[in-house]
Parts: C-alpha cells; structure tokens; sequence
C-alpha cells in the first residue's frame, strides 16, 4: 500500500527533520504502508531538507521513502513551475488546481470567490484549468481532481459533460489520478474524487495513487478503509508508483 500525497512541512508547521519524518514513517508501517511519498506545496520549496530526507530515506527499513512535490498549476507561471520541478531529486511530481484567475477556491477562511462567480461557470472556469494541467506534459500525478466541490458548493446544472471532457484529456495526458481521502475531513466529506468522476477514468483505462493529504501523523492513511472501498468496487487492482521518475505499480 502506498500514500503518496502528503505533507511534514505542511503550511510550515513543523522543519523537515529527520525525526519528523521517521514519524510519519512509524505511523505509516502501523497502518501497512509499503511507500510513502513526501510532496510539500511548492510554496515551501525553500524549507525542503534534502539531506534530512535522505538520511531518513536510509533509517527508513520498513517504509520506502519517495520525494515529490505538489506544483499549484496557475496559467501564466509557467516558468516558476518549471523551475520549482526541477529544483530538486524528485521521483515524481504532483500539479494540482487550487485555483482559478489567481483566487484559491479552497481557503476555508475566505469563501468570497464562490459568491463572485456563478457556481456553475466557476467549475467550468476550474476544470478548463485542470485539463490544461494534465495536458501541460509538466506532472505525473494529478492532485485532487475535484476539489472544487469541497465546501459543497454544486452547480444546479449538470456538469457530467465537463467531467467526462476532463476525464478524455486525463487520458489523452497519460497522467495519473490522486485518489485523495482528505476530503473525508473537509465540509464535503466524501473523496476525491467522486465515484462517478473515478468511474469515468476507469473506464478509459486511467491509474491511480492512493493519498491521505496527510498535514500531521496521525492523519497518515487517514480514511484509507473508504478509499480502498471505493477503488475496489470501481474496478482498481493496482496502485501506481514512482521511483526517478519511473511508473511502477503495485497490487492493491
């Protein structure tokens, strides 16, 4: 079992030690995770401890330690991007949407966005910013897919036709799907993404990782009896992995 989406920094809470990490590596054995895969914000780059990891990555017997990180996609930042991907040793790196016309639309502490927008037009307004970030070739992972309905804000209309133009450009990308239980711990409580919305990349043949968004220990695997629920009855036997780049995978 893997989590590959997770946080020691976090929004900096805490240094990238090795002790912290051995922490979460403790938790993770406990909750039978074989990978683990630490992907700070971007926005932390600077505070990432190569060294740390590294020793860590050695003390580490009974969890394997990968490096990513978690790219904010934002049109028009291409080359911060560029250069935040290629600043360090990765095994894999994770673009996520979390915003759109520079406004994030998932601060609990400023909701505003969804009142200056028309909810059905402001999710037609994200998903175009997540097919441009599976198309963009700079990820191997998308994170999250569906975080837009994370305060439970939903359209009256339909929007199945602008999940299932997203889903065709996630294949078309050869990107991989974060299947993400953080969500179990936002207003919207259920995962990322929805079954419907992991339906339709399984039927065009799209992997998947398994991630808790961990931003503390005991959040490590959090949920992950939801998750692997839903993976199963959907179709999922196996999980993606990365190492230097390299897609792997392994047998859920």
């Amino acid at each position: 079992m893997i989590d590959y989406h997770l946080h020691v920094v976090a929004h900096g809470d805490r240094p990238m030690s090795v002790e912290n990490i051995l922490e979460y590596c403790e938790v993770a054995h406990g909750r039978g995770i074989r990978q683990m895969g630490i992907t700070e914000h971007d926005r932390y780059l600077d505070e990432i401890d190569l060294a740390a990891f590294q020793e860590a990555r050695e003390r580490s017997h009974d969890v394997g330690l990968r490096l990513g990180i978690e790219i904010d996609f934002v049109p028009g930042a291409e080359e911060r991007m560029d250069r935040d991907a290629s600043a360090l040793p990765y095994d894999y790196i994770i673009g996520s949407v979390h915003r759109v016309d520079g406004e994030e639309v998932d601060r609990a502490g400023d909701q505003r966005i969804y009142e200056r927008y028309e909810t059905y037009d402001l999710y037609e307004a994200y998903y175009a910013n997540v097919r441009k970030a599976a198309l963009s070739g700079r990820f191997e992972v998308l994170g999250h897919p569906d975080l837009i309905k994370i305060f439970r804000r939903f359209p009256d209309r339909d929007i199945t036709p602008m999940l299932e133009e997203t889903a065709d450009a996630v294949a078309e990308s050869g990107v991989v799907i974060d299947v993400n239980a953080a969500g179990l711990r936002k207003p919207v409580g259920e995962i990322y993404p929805a079954r419907d919305f992991l339906e339709m990349f399984y039927r065009r043949g799209v992997p998947i990782i398994l991630s808790s968004d961990a931003h503390a220990p005991e959040e490590v695997a959090m949920g992950y009896e939801k998750s692997l629920k839903l993976v199963h009855d959907v179709g999922y036997r196996e999980v993606a992995t990365f190492k230097d780049h390299e897609r792997g995978s392994l047998p859920l």
